[in-house]
């Protein structure tokens, strides 16, 4: 596991499922990595502080729970020296790094696989039951919204570091919570996009978060010709 602040959810669920073993860990942050190795005391794990090192390590697949920003870059160098990969959040900053994931995944014949969570909340399964039995129908329109105030825990997310991800990110970037279930539900592909953000907010700028000012919208239209409205902030 890479990023095992984040990443303790995955830790505990190889702990408990009994079809998964952890056999190391990695973090840059020195306390975090000692929060674990207490926690972790006993079990036969390597710890490493930097990913040059953990890469190296033997395991057959890897988790990525680190900065949204490095996953499609960590993906890409794990699928290189032949571990799988779940990433835990969106992958992908630009287009060509999606094109290069996609490529390196073909390349390897190595499997990726992607964990937006929102997308594995009950409500969500209750939709998708419904939706392949026929009972809601096909999508035609749909609106999805994902309203979630971090102010309170903001200085804690971005440990109180300005140059965080999290202060400079476009808001239309990470929309996975909002579109997520849509895709899940319907099976549908979104084939446009068009995104914009909403006007700054005060509160946020006091909290460092310079870029993205907390909330886009998004207007999707899917592989049926469906439209998608999505609202994130």
């Amino acid at each position: 596991v890479v990023g095992v602040g984040r990443g303790t959810s995955m830790m505990r669920y190889c702990e408990c499922s009994g079809n998964a073993e952890i056999v190391a860990i990695c973090d840059n942050n020195p306390m975090v990595l000692s929060e674990q190795k207490k926690r972790c005391e006993g079990y036969n794990i390597a710890f490493y502080d930097n990913f040059d090192s953990f890469i190296k390590h033997d395991m057959d697949a890897v988790v990525l729970a680190n900065y949204a920003t490095e996953h499609a870059t960590y993906a890409i160098r794990c699928l290189n020296a032949g571990k799988h990969v779940l990433s835990e959040v969106l992958p992908s900053e630009t287009m060509a790094q999606a094109v290069e994931l996609i490529e390196t995944v073909e390349k390897t014949g190595l499997v990726y696989a992607y964990a937006e969570n929102y997308c594995y909340m009950d409500v969500t399964f209750d939709m998708w039951r419904q939706y392949k039995e026929g009972a809601i129908g096909d999508v035609t329109y749909a609106e999805c919204e994902y309203i979630h105030d971090c102010s309170g825990a903001w200085i804690g997310l971005t440990y109180g570091d300005t140059s965080h991800w999290r202060n400079h990110l476009c808001p239309t970037f990470y929309c996975t919570h909002s579109l997520g279930p849509i895709m899940m539900i319907t099976g549908r592909r979104p084939v446009q996009v068009v995104g914009f953000e909403n006007p700054p907010i005060e509160e946020f700028y006091k909290l460092g978060h310079a870029g993205g000012h907390a909330s886009g919208i998004e207007m999707v239209t899917l592989d049926n010709g469906a439209i998608v409205k999505s609202i994130h902030c």
